[in-house]
């Protein structure tokens, strides 16, 4: 897939804080991201005191509902949509245009009012949607970009850095509201109505995340993986590696010699190339194993937060004496509900990534939440007359396994089993699954909990859970450690021989001394190309040019 000369060099750099300002740039993304989604819990019975008086403060279940459906079913759109385009496009073209997109969500929604004949609901709703676009494209675009970006040893922390800021997403919530709150403590208590001034400032207050991290992703370089191994550019390949790396290495850099002039084939994404890869079986089941474990842990993730209100109830934070006092004890009981176990889990995973490996991690998070679900399935009841501590123990371990596990290794293995040529696509697809089981589990769990009890609900969460275990195992690779030229499949779409002449005194890419890179493109008349166009072979010949260090 093109040189590999800009992957190796990507790959065996350092770790520096230009790795770091990418994991920032990617992260702060995806703080934005789980701020949206989670601020819509307070908002909603704000909205309540503010628009539905007659309806006991409380919006109708069936407008609520449109709510949660609106950003879930843009996710989708947004996860799929954007994995396409990142790979048709590239990385570069399309990072920040879903931040502009949330952005322009979150100052309409924060604007949104009703009228006679259209409630403040289904106008929030509206630009909730366009939100959901912009936090679902986001998905694909941040791993790829943190993927491709990330040195080989490290990978898996960057990506798992990344992630975890969806705990710091939350966090940042919790602290918005509990400034802004106060903030109307008095008129609160006057009039009700104040709440239409907390929530709209505290939406509002997404923006912040979201503007900082703009700029920098607008200007982000290609990313080399694109350049190389899509439109096959090698000589663009190095210098979008350069100039990530340059001041990586403020000692040395790359000088690049063109001398092929003939203009470069890139590989095309339509239905006939997209067919030919995921028409494999080797690739098909994959994307089966990627895509189904992440709608899995999607499912438990809202089967879990069936028991927030009891634990709530049980802790003292499920009312106050006053709308202001009910408001607070929400806001500090999510906070507390965020850190039983989820933020802990967050960093466990990262801290062992890269020792202990996707697939290992995967199959712990699985096996661990199929025995905890079993345990809460078969003894709900008596657990919670026996003893309120031992259920939070038990649901504060359940969430830390869902981190500590396929909640993190489901972002993360998709972004490195795939080739370059499908990488983004086939993490929008997984991503786009997840969504599809989270928005069917917060319709389908509420009637199934009706009918057959909150233990039956959970007792099918661990079958989900047990499900994931066998997905995992029989579908899911190792992708620890794995280069990503050709993904987990060695699915090359070129030959490719990579002859390196070093001196001793060379001491790589980043080395001391100026190197001059020849790149040889050559067409075989082989036609075993995915197109049948041929298999290319790139001679890439790195030679040392003692001329340029004299000077």
């Amino acid at each position: 897939m093109g040189t590999q000369l800009a992957a190796s060099a990507l790959e065996s750099s350092r770790f520096t804080r230009h790795h770091v300002k990418a994991v920032v740039v990617a992260g702060v993304g995806f703080l934005a991201d789980q701020y949206d989604l989670f601020i819509i819990n307070l908002i909603v019975p704000m909205l309540g005191y503010v628009y539905f008086a007659s309806n006991h403060n409380s919006i109708p279940d069936s407008q609520k509902s449109i709510l949660v459906a609106a950003v879930n079913l843009g996710a989708i759109i947004g996860q799929f949509t954007f994995g396409l385009l990142a790979d048709k496009f590239g990385r570069k073209k399309m990072y920040g245009t879903e931040l502009m997109i949330i952005i322009m969500g979150t100052v309409a929604g924060s604007l949104a009012g009703g009228g006679p004949y259209l409630s403040v609901v289904f106008t929030l709703g509206f630009w909730r949607f366009i939100q959901g676009v912009g936090i679902g494209a986001d998905y694909p675009m941040s791993a790829t970009i943190a993927a491709e970006f990330a040195n080989l040893r490290n990978r898996g922390v960057m990506m798992a850095a990344v992630f975890s800021m969806q705990g710091f997403g939350l966090l940042f919530g919790v602290l918005v509201a509990l400034i802004v709150l106060p903030c109307f403590k008095s008129a609160i208590n006057e009039n009700v109505q104040a709440f239409d001034h907390v929530w709209r400032i505290i939406m509002a207050a997404g923006l912040i995340p979201a503007l900082l991290a703009l700029y920098y992703r607008l200007t982000i370089p290609e990313s080399p993986r694109y350049t190389s191994d899509i439109t096959r550019d090698e000589i663009k390949a190095l210098r979008d590696a350069k100039l990530f790396l340059k001041e990586a290495s403020d000692e040395g850099s790359i000088t690049v010699t063109e001398c092929n002039p003939t203009a470069p084939v890139r590989f095309e994404h339509n239905i006939s190339s997209f067919r030919a890869f995921f028409g494999q079986w080797k690739n098909a089941k994959l994307l089966m194993g990627t895509a189904g474990t992440w709608f899995l842990i999607d499912i438990a993730l809202y089967g879990l937060g069936l028991n927030n209100s009891i634990i709530l109830s049980e802790i003292g934070f499920a009312k106050g004496d006053t709308p202001y006092d009910s408001m607070l004890k929400i806001i500090l009981g999510n906070l507390i509900i965020s850190l039983l176990g989820n933020f802990p889990g967050y960093f466990a995973a990262a801290a062992v990534i890269d020792t202990m490996g996707r697939r290992l991690l995967q199959l712990v998070g699985f096996a661990a939440l199929t025995v905890f679900y079993v345990v809460i399935a078969s003894a709900y009841h008596q657990i919670l007359d026996t003893s309120i501590a031992l259920f939070v123990v038990i649901y504060t371990c359940a969430q830390f396994f869902v981190n500590f596990g396929p909640n993190v290794t489901t972002f993360i293995i998709p972004g490195e089993a795939f080739p370059t040529e499908w990488r983004a696509t086939a993490h929008g697809i997984s991503a786009a699954c997840g969504k599809i089981g989270a928005f069917i589990a917060s319709y389908a769990f509420t009637p199934v909990a009706a009918s057959i009890g909150v233990n039956g609900t959970i007792g099918v969460l661990a079958g989900c859970m047990f499900l994931g275990f066998v997905l995992t195992y029989f579908t899911i690779p190792e992708t620890k450690g794995l280069a990503l030229d050709g993904g987990i499949n060695g699915n090359s779409m070129e030959t490719i021989d990579v002859v390196t002449e070093r001196n001793d005194s060379l001491d790589g890419i980043q080395g001391n001394s100026m190197e001059t890179i020849d790149g040889v493109t050559q067409q075989n008349n082989s036609t075993d190309g995915i197109q049948g166009n041929g298999t290319e072979t790139i001679d890439v010949v790195k030679q040392r040019n003692d001329s340029m260090r004299e000077r």
